[in-house]
């Protein structure tokens, strides 16, 4: 599509073709990533010569057609560029935004005042910018090229987004050189081509250029062009739902990651080609394992904890605990230390790494077994096992053997445990560096979520209720809300928190126990009051004996889910209720006690209602026993959900004796 041409067509539409209820779309996206031969003249003694280089040259080309005020979000337009001892630069940049007005075509251009940087981490800025005068109907077109000198950086590309996509093209050049390894993600199916042709490159040198009779000499070279096109069509948006670490890893696209470099009379370079080049690499790096072999500035903490005369578990929990207290995490996700780990220790802050190798030292000098696990976080998507890659892994951990037994820690978190991993760290496995038989280490399924809610209820005079409700929490039930107690600046300002979260019912008197330990559980007891409770009906009265349950709808509603059910732990519910009678009402029905499960029994719902004289008593139980369930399952799933949310909804009838 040539930039700029704009048909009626497109400028009328009212709807997406593909669908109707979507609040923007792709007209189309196109991408072309290539390697240009670079060449920068430089003089050395009597000869001026052409430094040569290939550049990776990626061009993007796109238009969005904007339906309602509910697509706008797509007229913020970023620009990832990486940066380290250089950054990548950004050609010129073409942006519009056409309207219709008047049955004409209206542009306005985008003003090069109005883009600016904005830094995402330690390697990764954004050229950011927010498309002028958009509306409903408008059309917003972009163009721009990234020039880099990183090789390693050449684009992935996105064929499917959380909007459709009605037309999208990647073309790659790469030249014989370079080998990538490419990784298709997602269940829209793509198209895929390649091919390939001979090309030349010329370098060209001059001797004596300060002189007249200098003489220019050229050389040239052929080498293979490797073509690849991958296309798509009608894409449709990604239907995210609940029970998804992040759609990165399921929307469909095109990944690369540079495997080897072979130059013509050179020994070819190999990157993480292997998963054991992978571990060498980081052993050898003096940002990783260069770091763990210095432990001087621990000696006085490893004194002070062996006098203690703990050992095993009781004086790994200690050590674990000294270095979370003493060093604060800056929030920097990281494999590699930024500097001598006892800078980190004097300085009392680092990255993931700074703080995590710190530990693995500490728990070495101690005796322990221990070795540090890289991995990738969720937002930061699964690791590949197939597809060696050292790039893929932003995170460390700690991982010590005692008595068998295997113990994962982050020190970043001081809400996490032993075993206790923060959620940004549920994700599938970790690779662990340096140990002789350990090379993965799963990264579920230590820990439950463990909730166990108990009311105590009565009515009121005027059918209203009231009561205490008392929260026991464990494992990743107490990791959470431990997490959100501690954002509030007291418990006063918590209580109001639930009150207002809460529509119906009024709560007071919170009392918390067990807030600062991490292993022990966390008890919430509160006062409640909700004036209408019950339906009434002359002299009957009906009412949900599920009070506040865990699940009030469905989260699965996709007739069809093409991806997993992604759990972040095992779950263990429990909620019981003890509600006395009003006076002068008997039961006149109660829901039957009930027993739902999947075939497989990896999740189950107990129901069960008890009367003893004027007091009923409901149990209910929930345990999700795996972490994941395949797309295959998914009906099973949503079936299960519905079916418990049904039997919670069901009703007692009282009537007026």
């Amino acid at each position: 599509m040539k930039f700029g041409k704009i048909s009626m067509e497109q400028m009328e539409a009212e709807f997406c073709p593909i669908d109707s209820n979507a609040h923007a779309y792709y007209i189309f996206d196109y991408g072309y990533s290539y390697f240009k031969y670079a060449t920068t003249k430089v003089t050395e003694g009597d000869v001026a010569a052409s430094q040569k280089g290939f550049q990776l040259i990626h061009n993007r080309h796109f238009r969005i057609k904007i339906l309602d005020n509910q697509g706008y979000d797509w007229a913020d337009i970023g620009i990832p560029l990486y940066h380290d001892q250089n950054t990548e630069k950004v050609g010129v940049i073409k942006a519009v935004t056409y309207n219709l007005e008047d049955g004409k075509i209206v542009k306005t251009k985008l003003n090069k005042s109005d883009v600016h940087v904005e830094e995402t981490s330690a390697h990764w800025n954004q050229r950011k910018f927010a498309m002028p005068n958009v509306k409903e109907g408008s059309i917003l077109e972009v163009e721009y090229t990234i020039i880099s000198d990183y090789l390693f950086n050449l684009r992935e590309w996105l064929f499917q987004t959380t909007i459709p996509v009605l037309r999208s093209e990647y073309y790659v050049h790469i030249p014989e050189y370079y080998t990538y390894n490419q990784t298709h993600k997602g269940y829209f199916p793509i198209s895929t081509e390649s091919g390939q042709k001979r090309k030349t490159i010329t370098i060209a040198y001059t001797e004596r250029p300060d002189y007249k009779g200098s003489t220019t000499h050229t050389s040239s070279t052929d080498y293979l062009d490797k073509t690849f096109f991958y296309s798509a069509s009608d894409v449709p948006a990604f239907p995210q739902e609940d029970f998804l670490r992040t759609r990165d890893n399921y929307l469909t696209k095109v990944e690369f990651e540079l495997n080897r470099i072979n130059y013509p009379s050179l020994p070819p370079k190999n990157y993480t080609s292997t998963w054991t080049q992978v571990d060498e690499n980081l052993t050898r790096n003096s940002s990783f394992g260069g770091a763990l072999s210095k432990d001087a500035h621990l000696e006085g903490v490893v004194a002070s904890l062996k006098v203690t005369g703990e050992e095993g578990l009781p004086l790994l929990e200690a050590a674990y605990e000294m270095i979370r207290e003493k060093l604060a995490w800056n929030k920097q996700y990281s494999k590699y230390v930024t500097g001598p780990l006892s800078k980190t220790y004097k300085e009392e802050q680092g990255n993931a790494a700074d703080i995590n190798l710190n530990l693995v030292v500490l728990l070495r000098s101690l005796g322990f077994e221990s070795y540090p696990v890289i991995l990738s976080t969720q937002q930061n998507g699964i690791i590949h096992p197939s597809h060696p890659s050292l790039s893929s892994f932003n995170f460390v951990i700690a991982l010590a053997r005692v008595e068998g037994e295997t113990y994962l820690m982050d020190a970043t978190d001081p809400n996490a445990g032993i075993n206790l991993l923060p959620l940004r760290c549920l994700n599938d496995r970790g690779r662990v560096i340096g140990s002789p038989d350990l090379e993965w280490v799963g990264l579920m399924d230590y820990r439950q979520y463990k909730f166990r809610s108990d009311y105590t209820l009565s009515f009121t005079e005027d059918m209203g209720i009231v009561g205490s409700r008392l929260l026991v929490l464990n494992d990743y039930a107490l990791y959470n809300y431990r997490r959100k107690i501690k954002g509030f600046n007291n418990l006063e300002e918590y209580e109001e928190s639930v009150d207002k979260n809460n529509e119906e019912i009024h709560i007071s008197n919170l009392v918390v126990e067990g807030l600062d330990s991490a292993n022990n559980e966390l008890r919430i007891l509160y006062d409640l009051e909700q004036v209408d409770f019950v339906e009434d009906a002359a002299d009957i009265l009906y009412f949900s004996p599920v009070f506040h349950p865990f699940y009030e709808s469905n989260p699965f509603k996709l007739e069809k889910r093409d991806y997993p059910v992604e759990f972040n732990y095992p779950y263990l519910i429990k909620q019981n209720y003890s509600i006395t009678l009003p006076e002068g009402y008997t039961v006149s029905e109660l829901p039957k006690a009930a027993i739902v499960k999947l075939p497989d029994n990896s999740a189950k719902y107990i129901y069960k209602v008890v009367q003893s004289g004027n007091i009923l008593m409901v149990y209910t139980s929930m345990s999700i026993k795996k972490s994941n369930y395949l797309p295959e399952e998914y009906e099973n799933i949503k079936q299960f959900f519905q079916m418990v949310i049904n039997k919670q909804n069901e009703l007692i009838v009282l009537r007026k004796s």
